[in-house]
């Protein structure tokens, strides 16, 4: 008797095993965790209900899931607090230059909240949600049965949006993740709620609470810096840090305007260049005029267009009169509190992207040692400016040679 008792327990404990949705926590989530379950009827037919849970702190505004490799034309599951100790949960198409609006398709994801859902006293909300039609969505699909699919997740910390409109509008997200998920480590015997028992899904219950957890099943993609951020970056910093500040040196060292302008027209082509880059991904992650650092890099950047023609204008100035107008100095402090402006906004582009502090380390300290250079570059143009008015005191003034004009400073 002993032994069909302990043969039943095995046999059952394999099912359970073998029959469990899948859990995970993204490391970055702190403290978000997603389950995914797909009844073997849905699996074997390719259509039917699928079964996820979405659980954070009540300390979240709101959590989303998603079926899709990136935002544009995903299929996203919203879920917020609805301000009566419950949730909210919102179909939504992910869309490329927008925050995702509410679904009203024909294809929109049918999705029904389930009992376990709401509020807890622990601190915690979660939503467990069945959907019907999850198979596929206007911009993609997937197979219930697949060993890989696509997935996202987002979510933003903050106070709660306390409503029980589907279409509440939100705030940017703080964090992503992309995963992809083999469904069939997702399979669970019934077509009913899995997460009543034991919490979060059947078998591998790894959601509780701690980032970072999850069961089999699930591989975590990048969610670093694409190369489109790489290059942007890369191209501002340079530029503003370093080659438009070099540049700048050329006439008060060399008096060589035509190297000052060539080297500053070209880097003015290289920074509508990065511009182009970091509009195309602000636009792609609707981060555009929503943030410190995408709107003073527009107002930098367009009032950056006036300095080639205020350059323009102070050499002609200076050919004609042989001595610095008001024009001149336009020009002069106009270029450099933008640099400086662009420097600033370099460092807010590093904290938006959160890259490790080593690479703002090295980013102020590269900043500090052109800063350091350009004032020492300033401070012995001066000296040498008043050593010759001196000398020219002493010897009487001469007449300008044509050496003088072709050099717009003095």
């Amino acid at each position: 008797m002993q032994l069909k008792d302990s043969i039943a327990t095995a046999v059952a404990l394999m099912s359970t095993m073998a029959s469990a949705s899948i859990n995970l926590c993204p490391p970055n989530g702190k403290g978000v965790c997603y389950s995914v379950g797909v009844p073997r009827s849905s699996a074997s037919s390719g259509s039917g209900t699928i079964y996820m849970q979405i659980k954070a702190p009540a300390s979240f505004s709101w959590v989303a899931l998603g079926t899709g490799s990136g935002m544009a034309s995903s299929n996203i599951f919203l879920v917020y607090q609805d301000g009566r100790g419950n949730i909210t949960v919102s179909p939504r198409r992910g869309t490329r230059y927008t925050q995702p609006q509410l679904d009203t398709s024909s294809t929109a994801a049918r999705l029904q909240l389930l009992a376990g859902s709401g509020v807890s006293s622990d601190g915690s909300m979660t939503a467990n949600i069945a959907c019907s039609n999850c198979q596929s969505w206007n911009g993609g699909s997937m197979g219930l049965a697949d060993t890989q699919t696509s997935w996202i997740g987002a979510w933003a910390e903050g106070s709660s949006l306390a409503t029980t409109n589907q279409n509440a509008g939100i705030r940017r997200h703080d964090d992503t993740s992309v995963f992809a998920l083999d469904l069939s480590k997702a399979a669970i015997p019934s077509d009913s709620n899995p997460f009543l028992t034991g919490g979060s899904g059947s078998g591998n219950d790894n959601t509780g609470g701690s980032s970072g957890g999850s069961s089999g099943g699930v591989s975590f993609g990048s969610t670093g810096p694409s190369s489109l951020v790489l290059a942007h970056g890369a191209i501002m910093a340079i530029l503003f840090v370093i080659l438009y500040p070099l540049a700048s040196m050329v006439m008060p060292l060399f008096g060589k305007w035509k190297v000052h302008g060539g080297a500053q027209v070209f880097n003015f082509i290289l920074m509508w260049v990065g511009f182009a880059l970091g509009i195309t991904v602000a636009k792609d992650r609707s981060m555009l005029f929503n943030n410190a650092h995408t709107t003073l890099g527009v107002i930098v950047v367009c009032l950056l267009i006036l300095q080639p023609f205020l350059g323009y204008a102070h050499h002609m100035h200076y050919v004609k009169h042989q001595r610095r107008g008001l024009v001149s100095y336009v020009h002069i402090i106009w270029g450099q509190s933008l640099i400086v402006l662009g420097i600033v906004n370099g460092g807010l582009g590093l904290r938006l992207t959160g890259v490790p502090g080593n690479f703002i380390i090295a980013y102020v300290v590269v900043a500090a040692v052109i800063f350091v250079l350009y004032a020492a570059v300033k401070v012995f143009t001066m000296f040498r400016a008043k050593r010759r008015s001196q000398s020219g005191d002493k010897i009487g003034p001469s007449p300008p040679t044509s050496a003088d004009r072709r050099r717009p400073y003095p």
